[in-house]
């Protein structure tokens, strides 16, 4: 029995062949998660033939959509570069949504990408509560309070 691991290592490989990208890590490109967007639609990129590139797939790089080692941060994210290279130079979709299933290239999942921010309704998820516990020692500790709580 053949794993599953190394079907959808072969599929991705058999994947990118239509699209004329070479995946050099397929063991990155079918990690079962996807990183964050960092925007809601691809970018176009000039690439060369025989020339390796680092896809950013966690989507916190600097330099988007390509990756400048910010996955590295210990406990920050699991996802890792996906290394490619193109058969023919010209321009190229890369996606910046990171939902794509054909990494690097874009597929149109940003199309299903929620337009608002991830934190745009950050406070409804924040909980406040009364603590006379926290109160107290919140005094003891010396904090004065502001803005109807503790600074």
């Amino acid at each position: 029995m053949i794993s599953s691991r190394v079907c959808k290592a072969n599929l991705s490989l058999i994947r990118n062949a239509a699209s004329k990208v070479k995946i050099l890590n397929p063991s990155a490109d079918v990690l079962p998660f996807k990183g964050i967007d960092a925007d809601k639609k691809p970018v176009s990129v000039k690439l060369e033939a025989g020339k390796t590139y680092s896809w950013c797939s966690c989507g916190h790089s600097k330099i988007q959509p390509f990756c400048d080692g910010t996955h590295k941060i210990d406990g920050y994210t699991m996802n890792k570069p996906v290394q490619f290279q193109v058969e023919k130079s010209g321009e190229y979709m890369l996606c910046n949504c990171k939902q794509t299933d054909k990494r690097p290239i874009c597929d149109g999942s940003h199309k299903m990408v929620s337009p608002i921010p991830r934190n745009a309704n950050a406070s409804r998820f924040v909980m406040y509560g009364d603590s006379p516990v926290y109160d107290g020692v919140a005094r003891d500790l010396g904090y004065k309070p502001k803005d109807g709580g503790f600074q």
